[in-house]
């Protein structure tokens, strides 16, 4: 499965310069920032059992459905975090956090864990799928980066269930502890406003000129003025 997925994506990347799709699908629906909860979520699913792994599939779907269906009254509930709109509504934080939080739980807590980590981490997908979608709906931009995204919760639990070890939950922890770091940190980041640059230093204005003396010639003496010898000069009508 993962040489397959490997295999797609190869071509998504010869065909992105004459496919719109294939190129946002590389730049946004495989970018690394999309990619690592995904990876964290099927990590998780590996170290719980086939009863919370077939609720977390289930749920993971619902999350998606939920969000796609639901996308307007999710974002008026994440609209109320401040800077939320210019971040995209925090669904990337939000995603972190949930799949570090079933990665760095113990297995008993895990096991209900996870699935609850599918249902948000599905939501926020289905959510940033909407948000970065440029074409005007079509479904084409929808169902695609969803089968990304099963393929890659997919591949990693499998093979991790197929070569698990015991220290498979040492990384597991140390993968959801950088997984909430990250979640932490970008999420925090994004809540405090830019600063704001000082405006610019008014610029001195160059001084009036003096009154008649647009009408100066020069090497001829200015109108109103006296003579050296005691005179008049003309004065101008």
């Amino acid at each position: 499965m993962a040489a397959l997925g490997l295999i797609a994506v190869a071509a998504a990347a010869l065909a992105a310069d004459g496919s719109p799709l294939a190129r946002w699908t590389l730049t946004e629906t495989l970018a690394p920032a999309r990619v690592l909860p995904l990876v964290g979520l099927g990590v998780a699913f590996a170290l719980i059992g086939l009863r919370a792994l077939t609720a977390a599939l289930a749920l993971l779907g619902l999350g998606i459905v939920a969000g796609i269906v639901g996308q307007d009254r999710l974002l008026a509930v994440l609209d109320l975090l401040p800077r939320a709109a210019t971040h995209l509504f925090f669904t990337g934080p939000i995603s972190y956090l949930a799949a570090g939080a079933a990665l760095v739980a113990g297995a008993r807590w895990r096991e209900g864990l996870a699935p609850a980590a599918a249902l948000i981490v599905g939501a926020m997908l289905a959510l940033t799928i909407k948000l970065t979608d440029p074409s005007l709906h079509e479904p084409a931009y929808t169902w695609t980066p969803v089968l990304i995204a099963f393929w890659i919760v997919a591949a990693v639990t499998l093979t991790l269930r197929a070569f698990r070890r015991g220290w498979f939950v040492i990384f597991g922890r140390i993968l959801g502890s950088w997984l909430l770091a990250i979640g932490l940190l970008y999420g925090g980041a994004s809540l405090v406003p830019p600063k704001r640059q000082p405006p610019p230093p008014a610029m001195a204005l160059p001084p009036a000129p003096s009154p008649g003396g647009e009408r100066a010639i020069p090497g001829l003496p200015v109108p109103d003025e006296p003579l050296p010898g005691g005179g008049e000069r003309f004065r101008q009508p």
